[in-house]
This record gives structure tokens, C-alpha cells and sequence, in this order.
């Protein structure tokens, strides 16, 4: 398949809006398409309306020359301020490579020009999607928006920023959050510059607390029944020369050093256990599960794995949506491949996947990691009369054995989307596995594909079903 005949198709996002809602910005008439797979899918939430009200009048903000929104969701702040500041270059990034995705595409279908990067910083090919009739946008002076892949605190190479702009997450936790606020302060914003934010009101306090202790002064502070607004000033003390001057050093030094530490930054438990007659340990990690103990899911896979690909020959083994990692670890013990894959629109998953195969890994055993969404987008330097982009950056047909950690998204048919992905991928001989709610399993085994046959083992545990089928 060429990529012209995958556009042709259309977004590979549309089956995943649930809903678009109408918003005005300073001046700019807006919609956003939401998403049933993101956060706030019926309608923009009360804490990002409140924060984008804030700061509609500050100077700092919407004069800010260079300005971050941080964990952008659906792009809501991003696409806003771009829409009403045309002067303004604009960085939208999320751990979710969904809602970075929903973020390209919110900006492209109000007519604001952008760009999509992958994990690996490749420019892809966003999407076709036609604008919205009506809107109404500003001029734009500045270039185009970008929207990327990142998580709190990991590195951020485009950087540094006049405004950070953020919808912080209660879930990301008080100890990571905490830093985040010195991280703002030291490594992403400029002299002077403004961290703008809203948190939910039990962490107010403590939010004011970590503004003083990085060395920010509050400039204005709104609180509601649920939320608060701060908007924060960095001192401008440090001398832009002094800091042109370290900059090389910094550059060569501090910024390695925070590209293999700011994970660290997330660890919150070392667990290990024995599953499926395989000792595994690894590191918990904050917004992600299976921290203390393995998921139900988990063992269910695991358990299933070990009988039914005993005595198979794997060379290269994928997981999709691997978590803190725990398959792909069993897979490296138990099955000993020459290669692990790790498939997941979260980025934070496959940092923390990758970090506990690499904590204890076998010399000369090779990782490879690839964030994609389903269906992917295509790198920009791939043109359609060449042969068409790697799905997923695999082979056809180089994959032994595949475990599938299916999502309940409401009103998505997640398992249709991952089928084509087996039939592509899967040598024949090759399992597949996956892993689901009982209700998703009976929809996944009634949609499998002709060449494919079920494996005569399943596993069952607290609601949680794991089944096996092999490629003919």
C-alpha cells in the first residue's frame, strides 16, 4: 500500500473524535475536535478555561515570543494562544502520542500550519483533514506551530521558552511535580520569563510552596471551588551573557546528563517477582501501572505465553503497549530473542519498557523502541511514487511472536485497528497473543483474519482473558 492510498482513506484519527465543541480566544472564533481516548472528551475542561481567562490580559504571556504548552491534550491552550498571538512561535508537547496528534490536528483544521514530529524527532506527515468552516484566526507572523512527543521534565531540546504554559496533572504525583517546578525554572524558561499553570485546589498550597522553592515569584494567583491559577515570574537576575557563555559547557555536560536522568525522576518502586516461572524484577514508574505488583493482565498473558510458545524459535519478539515493561522482560528471559520491539502511543511507556530491559540486559542483546499511532503517520522525506513507509518501521513479516495488550477505549474497535499489524508482521508460524476484558476478547477472536488459528490455551483471571492464535 502507497502512502497516497493510505491518505486516501482518510485521518487515521477520525474513528477516535467523540465530539467538536466551539470555543472563542481573544478575538479568535476556534473548534477542537475531542477525543474519547484523551483527557476531557465531552467538552474543554474548567481548569483549562479558567487558566486561558488568566492570562488572556498578561502581557508576558500573550507578548511572549517563543511559548511551551506543556502536556497539551487536545492542543486546546497551544492552538489558542496561536490563534490570537501571531507573533508567537508555539511548541505544543504530551507524553500521548495520541494528543499530540489530536493537537497537530486541531491547529491544521483551523487553518494554523504546523508540524508533526515523531519520538525520535523525524518529521512526519500529519493527517488530512479539511478545516473547519467559520473559524476565524489571526494573521500568523511566526512560523509554524510544532507538536512533538515529551514528558514532564525529560529534556526539551527546543527550549528555552519566554512562557510555559501547563495544565499540570494531579496523577503525575506531589514528588514529580515538585521538581517539575525547578525544572521550568533552570532548564526551560529564559530570564524573566513566565510559568503560567492550573492544578487542582488540594495541591494549591503546595504548588505555591514549589513556586518559592525554585525561585519563582507569584504574580497573580486565581483559586475556584476546584481549581487554582498561578501565574509565575522567573527572576532576571542571571545575566543572558553569563548564560550564553556556559552554554557550550552546559550543552555538552548537563544536558547528557539530564537526557539519561530525567527518568530517574519518575521511579517510585524495584519490585521483583517470579511469573510464568521467570524471575523478573523491575522499576515502578509514577503514571504508569503495575508499580508494586503485576496487573491481572499481566500474569493472565504471561501465564498463557509460557505454554503457548513453548519450544518456539523467536528471534524477534513486539509487544504493543507494554507498560513498565514486565512482557517484554519475560519475553528476554524466557524466550531469549535477538530483538524486543515496544509499540505504545504513550512515550513515557516505552522510556520506562526500555529503561527496566536495559537495567540488567544480556550483552549484545538489542532494544528497539518505535512510537507510532495506528494506522501511522509517515516520515515527510518518504515520497508516494517510491515504495511504500514501514509500517510501524517493521519488516514484513519479521516478528515470532506478538503479545497485544488491547485498550478499552469507549466506542472504538480497538482490535480491528491491530489485526492488519499481525497479518503484516507475523512470520508464518509466528503467535500472536492478546490480552483484554473477557467482552473484548470474544469481539477480537471473531475478527481475526483467514490464515489465522487459534492456539488451544487461553487464561482467565478477575475478569481478564488471554488468548493465542498462530499465523498458518
Amino acid at each position: 500500500m502507497s502512502i497516497t492510498e493510505v491518505e486516501d482513506q482518510g485521518c487515521p484519527l477520525d474513528p477516535l473524535v467523540n465530539k467538536t465543541v466551539e470555543f472563542a480566544y481573544r478575538g479568535a472564533r476556534l473548534k477542537f475536535d475531542l477525543s474519547h481516548a484523551l483527557f476531557s472528551s465531552y467538552d474543554i475542561d474548567a481548569g483549562t478555561r479558567l487558566l486561558l481567562k488568566e492570562i488572556a490580559a498578561d502581557a508576558e504571556v500573550t507578548g511572549a515570543k517563543r511559548l511551551l504548552d506543556a502536556g497539551c491534550g487536545t492542543g486546546i491552550i497551544g492552538v489558542s494562544l496561536a490563534a490570537s498571538c501571531p507573533e508567537m512561535d508555539v511548541v505544543m508537547r504530551d507524553r500521548d502520542f495520541r494528543a499530540v496528534a489530536f493537537s497537530a490536528r486541531n491547529a491544521a483544521r483551523n487553518g494554523l500550519g504546523v508540524r508533526l514530529f515523531g519520538l525520535d524527532g523525524e518529521e512526519l506527515s500529519a493527517c488530512r483533514t479539511r478545516t473547519f468552516a467559520k473559524v476565524k484566526c489571526v494573521t500568523r507572523v511566526a512560523g509554524s506551530l510544532i507538536a512533538e512527543p515529551g514528558a514532564l521534565g525529560e529534556p526539551d531540546p527546543r527550549g528555552p521558552y519566554d512562557a510555559v504554559v501547563s495544565n499540570l496533572p494531579a496523577k503525575a504525583g506531589p514528588k514529580l511535580l515538585e521538581h517539575y517546578f525547578a525544572f521550568v525554572r533552570e532548564s526551560l524558561l529564559n530570564p524573566g520569563g513566565t510559568f503560567a499553570f492550573v492544578i487542582v485546589t488540594p495541591l494549591a498550597e503546595r504548588a505555591r510552596a514549589w513556586c518559592a522553592s525554585a525561585g519563582f515569584t507569584v504574580a497573580s494567583a486565581v483559586s475556584t471551588k476546584n481549581h487554582m491559577v498561578c501565574v509565575a515570574r522567573a527572576p532576571s537576575t542571571v545575566a543572558r551573557a553569563a548564560r550564553a557563555s556556559n552554554q557550550s559547557a552546559r550543552n555538552a555536560t548537563a544536558s547528557d546528563i539530564e537526557a539519561r536522568l530525567w527518568l530517574s525522576r519518575y521511579l517510585r518502586s524495584h519490585v521483583a517477582r517470579s511469573i510464568a516461572n521467570a524471575p523478573l524484577a523491575w522499576e515502578g514508574v509514577q503514571g504508569l501501572p503495575e508499580f508494586d505488583e503485576p496487573s491481572y493482565a499481566t500474569v493472565c498473558a504471561l501465564e498463557l505465553a509460557r505454554k503457548a510458545l513453548a519450544g518456539q524459535l523467536v528471534r524477534r519478539a513486539l509487544v504493543i503497549e507494554p507498560g513498565v515493561g514486565i512482557a517484554a522482560l519475560w519475553m528476554r528471559s524466557a524466550l531469549g530473542p535477538d530483538e524486543i520491539v515496544l509499540h505504545s502511543h504513550d512515550a513515557l511507556a516505552l522510556a520506562a519498557s526500555s529503561h527496566n530491559l536495559e537495567r540488567g540486559r544480556p550483552n549484545g542483546r538489542p532494544i528497539k523502541v518505535v512510537l507510532s499511532l495506528e494506522p501511522p503517520f509517515y516520515p515527510k522525506n518518504v515520497s508516494s511514487e517510491g515504495e511504500s513507509a514501514p509500517l510501524y518501521k517493521l519488516e514484513p513479516h519479521s516478528v515470532d511472536a506478538a503479545m497485544l495488550f488491547l485498550e478499552d477505549i469507549p466506542r472504538f474497535d480497538t482490535s480491528s485497528r491491530y489485526w492488519p499489524l499481525a497479518e503484516r508482521t507475523l512470520k508464518r508460524g509466528g503467535a500472536l497473543i492478546i490480552v483484554a476484558e473477557s467482552t473484548q476478547i470474544d469481539r477480537a477472536a471473531r475478527q481475526r483474519p483467514s490464515g489465522f488459528s487459534r492456539i488451544p490455551y487461553s487464561e482467565r483471571k478477575k475478569g481478564w482473558e488471554a488468548v493465542a492464535f498462530r499465523r498458518d
